[in-house]
């Protein structure tokens, strides 16, 4: 991906000569490589994932029948459109039920408060807690009982429907979201934290379309960590600047480069032409004295950029200066 979002040009002359070694029998194989001018950018990257900032999980107070369904995964739907309709013969079988829950137990406690003093702190507790807990689901099923007809709490479409009629809504049984709302969510390691910044470019790459590269902006992150396996990241919000020209759907995978470091028009060499040692960065050039025992010889430059693809070069090198990539030492 870092090929495709790198927008100077390095040129690289393949010259395809072999030079021989006779006195060894050894073959150095070895392409020569232009200084040019171009741009190089220094990113991180990191995957991601398409998800809405506006949503609605929909769910019922209590697991209870369903009468009706009015809407299927695709919908649109506006806020206060009816979604579903609970069945209210089941929902009043179950305040019935929790009413004489509530008188089980409160009878219950009537009768044990009689030996109340006789009774381990950790009985008296458990006893009391009976109680509300009846009461409790009791207020759950009255406040179901108010809610028979479901409507959806904001604009959208329905991307999951699990609510069937005759079966008992249990959890979560519509996802609705805002599809304008979409935007790309990273996890970014604590360690790059300090090398973001707001406003920096984003060059996205999704699953679904793996020859587009989409330009995007860092738009904020997360003061808040999540941990996984024993690492820290914190959650990035990315923009894409254009939506309209693809079909972007929630839960879509990328890839994300985030642009870091940028210089354009500059010298550089590509970085697989480069090497580094104690002294610093170096290349090999052809030995000035035809050396058959010594053919290619060190150059040192001043790096400035280590970009993702190419480097770029303060001094030691100039533009049209030709470097020797080796390929191969049989």
């Amino acid at each position: 991906m870092k090929n495709k979002i790198i927008t100077g040009i390095i040129v690289i002359i393949i010259v395809g000569g072999v030079f021989f070694l006779r006195s060894r029998n050894v073959v150095q194989s070895y392409d020569e490589v232009i200084v040019t001018k171009g741009d190089v950018q220094k990113t991180i990257n990191i995957n991601a994932q398409m998800t809405p900032e506006i949503y609605a999980d929909i769910s019922t107070e209590l697991p209870t029948l369903i009468d009706s369904v009015d809407v299927l995964v695709n919908d649109h739907v506006e806020e206060g459109q009816e979604l579903f309709r609970l069945d209210k013969q089941s929902i009043y079988a179950q305040i019935n039920n929790a009413k004489l829950a509530v008188e089980r137990a409160e009878l219950a406690e009537q009768q044990a408060r009689r030996d109340w003093d006789n009774l381990k702190p950790e009985e008296r507790e458990s006893i009391k807690k009976a109680t509300e807990q009846s009461r409790q689901t009791l207020n759950e099923v009255y406040a179901q009982a108010v809610k028979t007809t479901i409507v959806s709490p904001i604009d959208g479409v329905i991307i999951e429907q699990n609510a069937r009629v005759g079966e008992v809504a249990v959890g979560v049984v519509m996802k609705i979201i805002d599809p304008e709302s979409l935007r790309v969510e990273a996890l970014l390691p604590e360690v790059d934290i300090a090398k973001v910044s707001k406003g920096d470019k984003v060059y996205i790459v999704f699953d679904a379309y793996p020859d587009n590269v989409i330009a995007g902006t860092f738009a904020s992150m997360d003061t808040g960590s999540t941990v996984d396996q024993n690492s820290t990241y914190y959650k990035t919000i990315i923009d894409i600047d254009d939506k309209e020209s693809f079909t972007i759907l929630d839960g879509m995978n990328a890839e994300v480069d985030i642009v870091i470091e940028e210089k354009n028009n500059v010298t550089i060499i590509s970085r697989d032409a480069t090497q580094k040692d104690d002294e610093g960065y170096f290349v090999y050039v052809v030995s000035p004295e035809n050396n058959k025992k010594n053919p290619f010889v060190k150059k040192y430059f001043e790096a400035g950029i280590i970009g993702d693809t190419s480097i770029e070069v303060i001094s030691g090198l100039k533009n049209g200066d030709k470097v020797v990539k080796l390929e191969n030492i049989e």
